[in-house]
């Protein structure tokens, strides 16, 4: 009886392949942002590029749901407009400072897993009902 229960609470905890891979997107958002500081970026003292994609990361891993998966793609979505507006980008890519452009691109590339994957998981058919 014991291995029905451990097999029915895994089943009910386990996340589907697109809310992992927002946490992932999310969690590497993060990381590139510290990329770039220890590269050499003008960020504020408590960078809110590190601090909003973790705390909408921990709630998401908290409680997976229509509204905090909802929350990570507005994150998304809100910080990617911000870095393709911004002429900070663009210059962090022109720059000539390998890990600044790596950083960058890997943001980047954060930002659009983050929107896809966001997506995918708040449109999953059934999931929310």
């Amino acid at each position: 009886m014991e291995n029905t229960k451990s097999t029915r609470e895994a089943a009910t905890t386990a996340r589907p392949p697109a809310v992992i891979a927002t946490l992932s997107a999310l969690l590497l958002l993060a990381v590139s942002i510290v990329g770039q500081i220890a590269a050499g970026a003008d960020y504020p003292a408590v960078p809110p590029g590190v601090v909003i994609p973790l705390v909408a990361g921990g709630l998401l891993l908290w409680r997976t749901n229509r509204w905090t998966v909802g929350l990570a793609l507005g994150v998304g979505l809100f910080i990617g407009v911000g870095a393709l507006l911004t002429p900070n980008t663009g210059d962090h890519l022109s720059s000539g400072n390998g890990a600044l452009i790596v950083s960058t691109g890997a943001e980047l590339v954060a930002l659009a897993a983050l929107v896809v994957a966001g997506a995918a998981a708040q449109l999953r058919k059934g999931a929310w009902a």
